[in-house]
């Protein structure tokens, strides 16, 4: 007789825990829980991302509807497809490991994502400024590759060309016309590890303190302008500890003025 062999899901509790709160407190996704448990910390075992899905998908977490807080929140999974299917998808992908390390101090550098949202699918594109956490951001009618590149273009075209030296993406199709994009802003994109959205974890930071002000429910074509715009100046004009107490909108003005003078 076969025995039954608990996962590790099942017996190690306080991982349990750990993954619920991210996961359903915090919107994180199962590939940026796997991250961050293998890289960012030592107290509780790592697992691989589809472990947690496997879990997830599983009774009794099925019945919770766990699944509700998955990026697509569908009840039942897709076929799987054979790992780097899809790669080749977004042309001239270059990868983050060949960006420069000056990107980790240097201003001017973003990082681009979407939020998603429940009602009708609509997605939000939020672009971050990675040394200040000024924010722009802007609804988006679809997320096909070419209206994600507009308005890019058109959040960006503002900035003044000294902060605009680069973007890195997740692996998402919508960011398949980055090329687009660097042609029309004069900037370099650059392109996660699949699975490794933590590698952009500073506009996914972003997205988890939206997320108070836009809950995953929001309906969008309900949201005026007004109060989408009101909910993006907040944010810039929160003061950060990590900014000395400045809000990100002063941190962005006195990069941007320190790289004037230079000039």
């Amino acid at each position: 007789m076969r025995c039954y062999r608990e996962s590790i899901l099942e017996r190690d509790a306080p991982l349990r825990d750990f993954i619920k709160d991210k996961l359903c407190c915090h919107y994180w996704t199962p590939e940026q829980i796997a991250g961050y448990l293998k890289h960012r910390q030592s107290d509780l075992p790592s697992l691989s991302h589809e472990t947690i899905y496997a879990w997830i998908y599983k009774k009794p977490q099925k019945q919770e509807k766990l699944w509700k807080f998955l990026p697509r929140h569908k009840a039942t999974r897709g076929l799987r497809k054979p790992k780097g299917t899809g790669m080749s998808r977004i042309p001239n992908r270059v990868s983050i490991h060949d960006r420069p390390q000056t990107v980790e101090s240097e201003f001017g550098h973003w990082e681009g994502d979407l939020m998603a949202f429940l009602k009708n699918s609509k997605h939000i594109l939020v672009l971050r400024e990675r040394k200040t956490m000024f924010t722009k951001a802007a609804p988006l009618e679809t997320k096909k590759a070419l209206t994600t590149a507009q308005k890019i273009i058109d959040l960006m075209k503002k900035i003044p060309s000294v902060a605009r030296k680069s973007m890195t993406f997740d692996n998402g199709l919508e960011f398949a016309g980055h090329e687009t994009c660097s042609k029309r802003l004069k900037m370099k994109s650059f392109f996660c590890d699949p699975y490794a959205s933590w590698q952009k974890g500073g506009v996914e930071n972003t997205n988890g303190r939206l997320r108070r002000d836009l809950p995953r429910n929001t309906n969008i074509h309900t949201l005026s302008k007004q109060d989408f715009y009101e909910t993006i100046d907040n944010y810039n004009s929160t003061p950060r500890k990590s900014l000395n107490w400045l809000t990100p909108l002063e941190a962005f003005n006195k990069n941007l003025r320190a790289v004037a003078l230079r000039a």
